[in-house]
């Protein structure tokens, strides 16, 4: 059982904390079908995309920018949140962890990752990062890095938790260390991250007052 010690955790909030997918899928399909793009390869690229990437990758003659705001708003708006649920452990996990010392990096809409977790009655943490908050989203480094100096730690101090190869490439290149948990993804899919899991109840966490020790039960 690998222990790993680190100064903070970034946690991905979709396929890590908590499963959204259904609401997701259910507008990816409503979106593809209106516009006659592949749904199935829609399935293949979007999990940890930012949604302009995704459909820069999926339609590249449509406008990326107003597509991904019709995507947006339609899931914003949806409010059928039974269908969203957190992992195992999740909701006693982020409680007992200090509140300087983990953070969300998500590619979802900020409005609708919002309301999930307070749907969900998870803890809002200290600091929070959206595909809203930065010009270039997952793979490129940025929203890790975003998050390690938004609880003012060194980003090679940080483990990130991902589910998705396009996480896992944006927290390896801004230099973090990797637990992949695959809840969306094949092993295969995910075998740059630097240690995999099946889901975070894999993971005990300790706080021993300096730092955070992260046991793995692979």
């Amino acid at each position: 059982m690998p222990l790993l010690n680190c100064s903070a955790l970034l946690f991905d909030l979709d396929g890590v904390l908590v499963d959204s997918n259904p609401v997701y899928e259910t507008h990816w399909l409503i979106w593809a079908q209106e516009r006659g793009v592949s749904y199935q390869h829609i399935l293949e690229v979007h999990h940890g995309r930012p949604v302009t990437d995704t459909i820069r990758v999926v339609a590249p003659h449509l406008d990326p920018i107003a597509e991904a705001e019709a995507y947006r708003n339609s899931v914003i708006a949806d409010n059928h949140l039974e269908r969203v649920r957190s992992f195992p452990g999740v909701p006693t996990m982020l409680k007992e962890l200090p509140q300087d010392r983990w953070a969300i990096v998500t590619s979802a809409p900020r409005a609708f990752a919002l309301k999930t977790l307070h749907y969900l009655g998870l803890p809002m943490p200290k600091v929070f990062v959206s595909s809203e908050d930065i010009g270039v989203g997952k793979p490129a480094p940025y929203p890790y890095l975003r998050a390690a100096w938004g609880l003012n730690q060194s980003i090679e101090h940080c483990i990130v938790v991902e589910d998705a190869p396009a996480g896992i490439q944006s927290a390896k290149s801004a230099g973090a260390r990797v637990i992949a948990v695959q809840t969306t993804n094949s092993p295969g899919a995910l075998q740059e991250a630097d240690f995999l899991v099946k889901e975070i109840s894999d993971l005990a966490i300790e706080f021993n007052g300096s730092t955070l020790r992260v046991s793995l039960d692979l």
